[in-house]
């Protein structure tokens, strides 16, 4: 906690390429400069604290913006990059001319065993043919229950020093669902419309559990776990708080108060992944950081993340 509140002091960014290093691949350091330096205080704290550096995972990996992967693999023997779909990173790693064997890139990762249950074509089809609410309700439930019995990553299961999670909370499928219901939602009464989105809300908030487990399950003993999160949208509604944030005096009083307006403002799957892995986690040589991250001029977030060690 200590890295708290110098976590918000600006960052100065370095822009200017030579031709040499205009020719490789930018892992995120010029786009977001300031998010990737936060980033990277949260890898090397836990890097520095591993006793041994073997393998390391990334999930979440999408286009190389968060973490520069080249420079993660020299730590270890093998690094591994997950993601739910396709992105570019294997083509980065080929214009970077990195070693295929360092890193290994995996697409098309089902973290939630909701592939495996056939969620999403049933989901469709029971949209497509305006099943009852009440039928969706109970499905949408009983696949939270269902899913839990289906292994996801089973065969790299104990496998990895250094476990990281890149902003995947806020992506586990809940935006998606609610994205194509939307478009059904007229064909039902309001009552049976807050009836699905419960049960829906229900699995998001079961399957972010669920990949909490899954980050756990994934280390071998004495390993680390580094993740982040964005936690808050900011708008004009809430804007005001990053004022009310510098104006506090002491560490205490800023976690205090950041942790409340989480509550207050946060997006419910970042503040409920945020907890429940917070609670696993040895508060021992732990690094908690929060920043604000300007990934667009049009969205522009409270991010926050920790690196720690596991509850024995």
């Amino acid at each position: 906690m200590k890295e708290f509140q110098r976590s918000f002091q600006p960052v100065p960014m370095h822009m200017q390429q030579d031709e040499s290093e205009a020719l490789n691949v930018d892992w995120g350091s010029n786009e977001w400069g300031t998010h990737r330096f936060h980033i990277r205080q949260l890898l090397e704290h836990s890097l520095d604290l591993l006793p041994v550096k073997e393998k390391a995972v990334v999930l979440g990996a999408g286009n190389h913006g968060d973490v520069d992967l080249p420079a993660l693999a020299e730590h270890f023997t093998q690094l591994t990059v997950l993601d739910t779909e396709e992105n570019a990173i294997e083509e980065a790693l080929g214009h970077q001319g990195t070693a295929s064997g360092t890193i290994q890139s995996l697409t098309r990762m089902d973290y939630t065993g909701l592939d495996q249950i056939q969620f999403y074509e049933t989901w469709e089809e029971m949209l497509l043919n305006q099943a009852p609410a009440a039928e969706m309700a109970a499905y949408i439930r009983d696949s939270a229950f269902q899913a839990r019995r289906r292994e996801a990553l089973s065969g790299l299961r104990g496998s990895f020093s250094l476990v990281v999670s890149s902003a995947v909370h806020t992506q586990l499928f809940y935006v998606p669902a609610l994205t194509q219901f939307a478009g059904y939602a007229a064909q039902y009464e309001q009552s049976e419309v807050r009836q699905i989105v419960d049960a829906l809300t229900y699995l998001r908030n079961s399957l972010v559990a669920d990949y909490n487990r899954l980050l756990v399950s994934l280390l071998k003993p004495g390993g680390r776990i580094v993740m982040w999160s964005d936690m808050i949208r900011l708008d004009e509604a809430n804007q005001s708080l990053l004022e009310g944030l510098y104006a506090l005096k002491t560490e205490g009083e800023r976690i205090s108060y950041l942790f409340k307006a989480f509550g207050q403002y946060g997006m419910e799957a970042a503040v409920l992944g945020l907890k429940d892995l917070h609670d696993r986690l040895l508060p021992q040589n732990q690094m908690f950081k929060c920043w604000v991250w300007l990934q667009s001029p049009e969205k522009q977030y409270v991010t926050a993340g920790f690196s720690a060690a596991l509850r024995s």
